[in-house]
């Protein structure tokens, strides 16, 4: 999205997006990362974003593609745009990490080579994003390539059918990211339906926006913190509800932060690479000695937020690696497309 058409509240939102992923990265899932235990304050941050963490990225996603959706014949050229942005940097940066996780010392996740070179197929860590979106975008942009998503009532349909596939048993077998797809895919519509009615969301919800999401974080901090038991089950009516009703909270709140609006421009870079400058944080403070939760939380938060922005700087100077670390366009193709993805996936 060029710098002039950026909406500063949404860019606030991809921010704070990557704020909590990175953060749950950090912190790990229970026995991951910085292998914390229940009873601590930051396992129960990590387990009450839940509900919150890849609806918040998705739901920016279907905001963004509904401002630049497909018009006339560009579907060939939309599918060629996706690929580039997301399908590449799967295979360039996604499976080096994985066989880079499968053969390096201390790491915390067990991943067989074999496993790892197989992982552009199936999803072993978080790029299973990509293979979900892409999966996601191919689908919607279809719906729309073939004019199916006109008017409102057509959205409204398309979420009740995304609700019903979130919530049906998940395949065995989670091929290319399938799985993902069809839990991101509510979110995915209702950022759409977002952007339709983001007018009269923002004049009838602007204050009581962030009361409700505040409240909903809230409940969720006191329930991780009770029984986590209750929380961690992401593909639920009670997960597919706490998603939507945050999002649109929100988005209906208008929030805008310079600081979190920078860190949404390099919103890609984070995704793709935080975990690695994450887990060089954590390798690094460990030698050193360091124990305290507090010290390895907050240089890790800090290692996985600005190290992809300085890579990000680096990368986006040559077209090689832009292209192929980055997905971006060759310079000589520049202004950037126009169709992004969360977490800025053009």
């Amino acid at each position: 999205m060029s710098s002039n058409k950026k909406s500063l509240e949404i860019e606030t939102l991809r921010g704070l997006a990557c704020l909590l992923l990175v953060l749950y990265h950090v912190i790990g899932p229970l026995g991951g990362g910085l292998k914390i235990d229940l009873g601590s304050p930051f396992r129960v941050i990590a387990d009450s974003m839940v509900y919150v963490r890849m609806p918040l990225f998705t739901f920016i996603s279907g905001y963004i593609y509904s401002i630049y959706k497909i018009r006339g014949n560009h579907f060939p050229s939309f599918f060629a745009g996706k690929v580039r942005r997301l399908l590449v940097p799967l295979l360039c940066v996604g499976v080096p990490f994985s066989v880079l996780q499968a053969v390096g010392p201390g790491v915390n996740k067990d991943v067989g080579v074999m496993e790892a070179l197989l992982s552009f197929y199936v999803p072993i860590n978080h790029f299973w994003f990509l293979q979900a979106v892409f999966i996601i975008f191919m689908f919607v942009g279809l719906l729309e390539w073939r004019g199916l998503l006109r008017g409102m009532t057509r959205l409204y349909l398309l979420f009740a059918f995304a609700a019903v596939l979130f919530l049906l048993p998940p395949f065995t077998v989670d091929a290319f990211g399938i799985n993902g797809a069809l839990y991101l895919l509510p979110f995915f519509v209702a950022g759409m339906i977002g952007q339709e009615k983001v007018v009269v969301l923002k004049q009838s919800f602007k204050v009581v926006g962030p009361l409700v999401f505040a409240l909903i974080a809230l409940v969720l901090l006191y329930v991780a913190a009770v029984d986590r038991e209750l929380i961690v089950d992401r593909r639920s009516l009670i997960g597919l509800t706490v998603g939507c009703v945050s999002c649109i909270a929100l988005l209906s709140s208008d929030v805008r932060s310079k600081w979190l609006t920078w860190l949404g421009g390099y919103s890609y870079a984070i995704f793709l690479f935080h975990v690695l400058f994450a887990a060089t944080s954590r390798f690094v403070l460990g030698r050193l000695g360091v124990k305290d939760e507090s010290v390895l939380v907050f240089g890790g938060l800090m290692c996985g937020l600005l190290g992809p922005v300085v890579l990000s700087m680096v990368f986006s100077r040559f077209n090689f690696t832009s292209v192929l670390f980055l997905g971006e366009r060759a310079a000589n193709k520049k202004p950037r497309e126009t169709v992004v993805a969360v977490p800025q996936v053009r």
